[in-house]
């Protein structure tokens, strides 16, 4: 595909790829976003590939929630890779200038977005969890239909203990969005309390839930998702957990996050 003038041109290869599993999918459009007109399919290859690049480095796209995530195959994969993203509507080409950007279809904005909120709610929690309430900042000035998903979601949640972070929030929103921080509130203020048997769980596992809040948070998320299910036979992400302490540690005991089964880690 070669565009006239003095623009560069490009050409799409997906080297005979005939599907792409969902994650992948979802990763490659994850990688996408720091890149949204402002980059090409060349830097996506590069962050997906956990490359050195100089450039890559100085506009701090290691930081990218996806870099390397498929180290171990070659660039020329990867953007084959992309490619087919391109060729089947997720992505598309734009020009800016003389230079072909990636922007997001509609098709990959709807995956694009449920994958970031999920994301965005995961940080939200540890946030307000380790009182860091000026992590909202980053929430400023977003894409809004993003927003209102995540908004959602924290809704759904049922978690109370967004509140006071959804506080910190509504003062530096807009009035659109201050109004809907306003309605999750209300929401998560009506939901019932705990049962006292999970509340004296809660009170018993204090200490081994201050052990675990103690290690950096992205050491929890890799543990979080190191987890191994008999049922499914594989290396899983554990989710609806309780920490506990035992003699030497604490361990996790959660579900699958594939199945639904019981799982547990052991944290030495």
């Amino acid at each position: 595909m070669v565009k006239k003038g003095n623009q560069v041109g490009y050409a799409l290869n997906p080297n005979g790829i005939k599907s792409l599993p969902d994650s992948e999918i979802k990763t490659i459009l994850r990688g996408a976003d720091d890149l949204i007109m402002s980059g090409g399919r060349a830097m996506l290859a590069k962050i997906l590939a956990g490359s050195k690049d100089k450039k890559l480095l100085e506009l701090e796209l290691d930081y990218s929630p996806v870099y390397g995530a498929l180290k171990g195959i070659s660039q020329k994969e990867i953007l084959a890779k992309v490619d087919w993203l391109i060729l089947h509507h997720y992505l598309a080409i734009e020009y800016d200038g003389r230079l072909p950007m990636l922007v997001y279809t509609d098709k990959g904005w709807d995956i694009e977005r449920e994958t970031y909120a999920n994301e965005l709610l995961e940080k939200l929690i540890d946030a307000a969890e380790n009182r860091r309430y000026e992590f909202v900042e980053i929430l400023k000035d977003r894409n809004r239909s993003l927003i209102l998903l995540l908004l959602e979601k924290i809704a759904d949640s049922g978690n109370k203990d967004l509140i006071t972070i959804l506080e910190a929030w509504q003062t530096i929103e807009f009035k659109k969005v201050r109004t809907r921080i306003q309605e999750v509130i209300d929401i998560l203020e009506k939901v019932e309390e705990k049962p006292k048997s999970e509340v004296i769980l809660e009170v018993v596992s204090f200490s081994a839930n201050k052990k675990w809040l103690s290690i950096p948070v992205e050491f929890r998320r890799k543990l979080e998702r190191n987890v191994w299910c008999s049922s499914c036979s594989d290396v899983v992400k554990i989710e609806k957990y309780t920490v506990k302490e035992f003699t030497g540690g604490i361990v996790l005991e959660g579900k699958c996050q594939k199945c639904g089964n019981g799982v547990a880690r052991v944290i030495d």
